[in-house]
């Protein structure tokens, strides 16, 4: 007789038709009424208890194994501290995962761990955990503009300006207490999004052509003296801190801050071009020595912007995983009460904090991200040979990888084309 794997169901439902039979039935008779071996029903009646736990867990019961991975201990404990993390509204991506199973199997004691891709993608197969996003929309550009600009515009500037004194600036709305939208999720578990934390800066970046030279950020607030500044310089702040009623970028903070730059670089005798895109906050009649200012067509800086090509895209994905990394060591360390969960926790953060997390998140951009962000742009010509964009630096793939992170200040309907800045 060819032997045939049992599913869970088949399993619960063979125990159920034996409950239905008269009291004291042997296992012989019972095998020869339901057509199934003795030692099958031997079987089954010795695990039943822990049969029906794991059908009432599973809900399917589809399966016909139970799978456990090589180092059950390990999968165990990342187990209980998903549902516990998930639980609390914290959003988990896949590096977060594997990070947190190396960090357990340390703790547990085998150092010979390795959360490798196809294992983790095992793990959450066996728990049913899916990655769900929450929404997520891509603005529209002109293309036809783009393409003209870099045919008439582009190359007569670079003839003018070596690569280190080309920059880009510009602004962009940052929700800094908005945790990430998708996360990963048991299967049949439903994300529901939460309302969504609109606390919001504006920073303004700044680099150029080669990332040598990354300006320092310039962040809009809505209070010019918050709480967390008590007995503080705003002079000592590792940013230029400006504030108005809605932490919008304004035609005065931006000509302040391109004329107290153009003085620096006067003492310096060097002369650099600046890319920026027309909006109302950037004016045209600034009277500059050492800056010249290149303002590109409307609706192409998603296409021929270098910072908008994933330069920020980079900055506010770094700065959300160390915006959750905090909220979970708040969790885990239980400074908080055990019901808190991930919002009120990423609620409490101020503005101080924050700006410490941008500035940290600013400094890690690498030089291989932006010149690559540069490339594609159509400067390739100009800053040496660079590898294609699908073939980025490991920096830049950790941004395409983790948009549920990129695209929060977006999808908090702040995004820059809805504001003046």
């Amino acid at each position: 007789m060819s032997r045939k794997d049992l599913s869970l169901k088949e399993k619960i439902a063979i125990l159920d038709k034996v409950k239905s039979l008269p009291p004291g039935t042997s296992q012989r008779k019972i095998a020869e009424k339901l057509c199934v071996p003795k030692s099958t029903v031997a079987k089954l009646l010795k695990e039943e208890v822990i049969l029906r736990e794991n059908f009432n867990s599973t809900k399917t019961g589809n399966q016909k194994r139970k799978r456990e991975g090589k180092d059950p201990e390990v999968d165990e404990a990342l187990s209980e501290w998903f549902s516990l993390i998930t639980s609390r509204g914290v959003r988990v991506s896949g590096p977060m995962l594997k990070c947190k199973a190396e960090e357990l199997s340390r703790k547990i004691g085998n150092y010979q761990f390795i959360a490798v891709y196809i294992r983790l993608s095992r793990w959450k197969n066996r728990h049913e955990i899916k990655f769900k996003r929450v929404h997520g929309e891509k603005a529209s550009a002109d293309e036809s503009a783009s393409n003209d600009w870099k045919v008439d515009r582009l190359k007569i500037i670079l003839n003018d300006f070596s690569p280190d004194n080309i920059f880009n600036a510009d602004e962009t709305g940052h929700n800094y207490r908005a945790t990430p939208d998708g996360s990963l999720c048991f299967k049949k578990e439903v994300l529901s999004g939460s309302k969504k934390a609109m606390d919001r800066i504006t920073v303004l970046l700044c680099v150029n052509m080669t990332g040598s030279d990354k300006r320092k950020l310039l962040v809009v607030g809505k209070s010019l003296k918050p709480r967390c500044f008590k007995n503080m310089s705003i002079n000592k702040l590792p940013v230029h801190y400006h504030a108005n009623k809605n932490a919008w970028m304004t035609s005065t903070i931006f000509s302040n801050w391109l004329c107290e730059w153009d003085k620096e670089l006067q003492t310096k005798s060097r002369s650099i071009l600046l890319l920026i895109n027309n909006c109302a906050a950037h004016p045209k009649n600034v009277q500059l020595k050492n800056i010249t200012l290149e303002f590109l067509p409307p609706n192409t800086t998603s296409l021929i912007q270098p910072l908008d090509m994933g330069i920020i895209k980079n900055l506010k994905v770094r700065y959300r995983t160390k915006l959750v990394h905090f909220i979970l060591e708040k969790i885990e360390e239980n400074l908080f009460e055990p019901s808190t969960t991930a919002n009120q926790i990423s609620g409490k953060i101020n503005i101080l904090q924050a700006i410490q997390f941008v500035t940290e998140s600013w400094r890690e951009v690498s030089c291989s991200t932006i010149m690559n962000c540069f490339t594609h742009c159509g400067f390739s010509n100009f800053i040496g040979p660079q590898p294609e964009l699908t073939e980025l630096d490991e920096q830049f793939l950790f941004v395409q990888n983790h948009n549920e992170f990129g695209n929060i200040d977006e999808n908090c309907n702040e995004t820059k084309r809805d504001a003046i800045w």
